[in-house]
């Protein structure tokens, strides 16, 4: 729990501190497009992104030298604030960008306005993705230029950056001097989930184990009256799944606070690919449990009184088969409960809400399975 306190802080502040260069207004004028930029000094941070940049492509944008005022020859005024769409009524081309359900979306029209088509878009699942992946980026829709001689088109997006649809066709994201962001990537964006995971995985190991030793000392003491197997059932609840569960959790709870601690905040948070983690943890899962179950099941000697009792045999190997399903039950819903967030990493699954949804149905799934196969076999065999 302490780690999970500690991920959840340094998730929340990692991104605090840093400059903030916000792309506010554009002005066209000569076949150039130039963009302001409010840098947001912070005084822990340097600011390394100009006030003032132009392009004549929507390639590249480049920095004007001097200060924040625009070139004398440039004489257009500048839009109101949070203009979001521009027309150009001799040739009848119109672009927007609107803000379907969260998400970023730019539009033409070759009729002015009657019809639209999407040529860039980005989801608020997307969007969602990139700011838990690689810090956060509020985005506001500042200002919209066309210049129908060029066609160059640029949207200014506050802290998301500049969308560019250039002289070429191409759609582009300038991120003002800071670092691009992939919309998807395996496991990137992903700290306390694996260890959610992993906690819910282990509570569904327990119950399953839980439940098949409980009807096996029902069974017993209604065959045989006798309290003689308690040591049985005992050793079966010493649950070895506890074990590698119990070190991943804490291992990877501690190993990823003291990363996101270690980081120095200087732009945004690097991408985290947790895969080779993510992999060495199964791993690591897989070898704990056969040790445990090995060095357990050496402890399981009984004397020869014990061993010659009829019920001992079949009430051995049904305690033993218990842990061997509470363990497979385990990384069953581990799996389950990860293949839904990892699929969000890469797209498949768009919004994480959906993600953790799918996850938390999966492992109840996989739990309710093994409940309903044990409860329709007898706990000891005729």
């Amino acid at each position: 729990m302490f780690s999970l306190v500690i991920l959840s802080v340094t998730a929340a502040s990692c991104s605090a501190g840093f400059s903030r260069p916000r792309a506010q207004s554009l002005v066209e004028g000569e076949d150039i497009m130039y963009v302001l930029i409010d840098p947001d000094p912070n005084r822990n941070t340097d600011t390394r992104i100009a006030p003032l940049q132009a392009t004549t492509d929507g390639v590249s944008w480049e920095a004007v030298v001097g200060d924040r005022s625009l070139p004398t020859s440039v004489g257009i005024a500048l839009n109101e604030p949070g203009v979001a769409q521009e027309c150009h009524e001799p040739n009848g081309v119109c672009y927007r960008v609107i803000s379907p359900g969260g998400g970023i979306q730019l539009e033409r029209s070759e009729d002015t306005g009657q019809s639209w088509s999407t040529i860039w878009s980005i989801t608020a699942g997307r969007l969602d993705f990139q700011n838990r992946c690689c810090g956060s980026r509020s985005f506001a829709i500042r200002d919209l230029e066309y210049d129908p001689d060029t066609r160059l088109v640029a949207v200014a997006l506050a802290e998301y950056g500049i969308l560019t649809e250039g002289i070429d066709g191409v759609v582009r994201i300038d991120t003002l001097g800071r670092p691009d962001r992939p919309e998807s990537g395996l496991m990137l964006g992903l700290f306390v989930e694996p260890l959610f995971a992993g906690v819910l995985a282990l509570a569904i190991g327990w119950i399953t184990t839980e439940q098949q030793l409980s009807r096996l000392r029902r069974e017993l003491e209604h065959r045989f009256g006798t309290g003689d197997h308690t040591w049985l059932t005992d050793r079966a609840r010493q649950v070895p799944i506890l074990l590698p569960l119990v070190f991943f959790v804490g291992l990877g709870g501690v190993l990823a606070a003291v990363w996101r601690l270690t980081l120095t905040a200087q732009g945004d948070p690097p991408q985290a690919s947790g895969w080779p983690t993510f992999a060495f943890s199964l791993v690591l899962i897989g070898a704990v449990t056969i040790a445990a179950h090995l060095l357990h099941r050496r402890q399981w000697i009984a004397d020869e009184e014990t061993q010659s009792r009829a019920h001992f045999l079949p009430a051995r190997q049904k305690a033993l088969r218990a842990q061997t399903m509470g363990t497979v039950a385990a990384i069953a819903a581990f799996a389950a409960a990860m293949t839904p967030l990892v699929a969000w990493t890469t797209g498949s699954v768009d919004a994480f809400a959906n993600a953790i949804k799918l996850s938390l149905g999966l492992s109840a799934g996989i739990g309710l399975a093994f409940w309903i196969w044990e409860a329709t076999n007898p706990p000891i065999s005729d």
